[in-house]
C-alpha cells in the first residue's frame, strides 16, 4: 500500500515520545499526550501535499503543513529528552529530578 506524504508524517509523529503513549492500532492517528490534539492525515490533494489535520479537545480543528508541524514536535521531543536526561545538569533537569523525588516520597510511588 502506498502511503500519502500526510500519512507518512503521521507515522513519523507516532515515534516521538509525546505521541507514543496513545498508539493507534490502524496507524492513522497520532494523539499528543500533553495537549490531547489528535493528528490525522489530510485527504485528497492536501494529503498528497503533506498537510495534516489537527483536532483539539473542544472541537477546534484545522489543517497545517505537516513538515512544519513535525519539525515543531521534534523540537519539543528533543527538549524533553535533554531536560529529563539522567545526569543532565540543566536547571530544568535538576528541578525535574527534585520534583520526581519529592512526589515519589509523598505519594509512595
Amino acid at each position: 500500500m502506498n502511503l500519502s506524504k500526510s500519512q507518512r508524517i503521521v507515522r513519523a509523529l507516532q515515534t516521538l515520545e509525546q505521541f507514543k503513549l496513545f498508539p493507534s492500532p490502524s496507524g492513522d492517528l497520532a494523539s499528543h499526550v500533553l495537549t490531547g490534539v489528535q493528528v490525522t492525515a489530510a485527504t485528497g490533494t492536501h494529503g498528497e501535499n503533506g498537510f495534516v489535520s489537527l483536532k483539539f479537545p473542544g472541537g477546534m480543528d484545522f489543517e497545517v503543513e505537516g513538515i512544519q508541524y513535525l519539525q515543531l514536535q521534534i523540537a519539543e521531543s528533543a527538549a524533553h529528552e535533554v531536560h529529563l536526561e539522567v545526569g543532565s545538569k540543566s536547571p530544568i533537569a535538576a528541578r525535574s529530578r527534585e520534583l520526581l523525588e519529592s512526589l515519589s516520597k509523598s505519594f509512595e510511588l
